[in-house]
């Protein structure tokens, strides 16, 4: 089944989403860079890329801001 939403969630409530950046793909980030995004066409993927890169993040609105803690995928706690 497709992911549907990445979110981050803090304490029952949704604070941003992730969303597509000005050139169409969603913006991942290694553990400890913000900058050099990896670039990602899905909402799979990023949720791959997030399971398989402990403490990398994803770039998430209001703010357009790196987060890496508090991820829910589909409801579901990432760590």
């Amino acid at each position: 089944m497709p992911v549907a939403r990445i979110e981050r969630i803090v304490a029952g409530v949704v604070k941003s989403r992730v969303e597509r950046g000005a050139d169409g793909t969603f913006a991942c980030h290694e553990f400890g860079s913000n900058v050099h995004a990896v670039a990602l066409t899905t909402l799979d993927e990023v949720a791959d890329y997030l399971r398989a890169n402990p403490r990398s993040g994803v770039r998430m609105n209001p703010g357009w801001v790196k987060i890496s803690r508090n991820i829910h995928i589909d409801g579901v706690l990432l760590r």
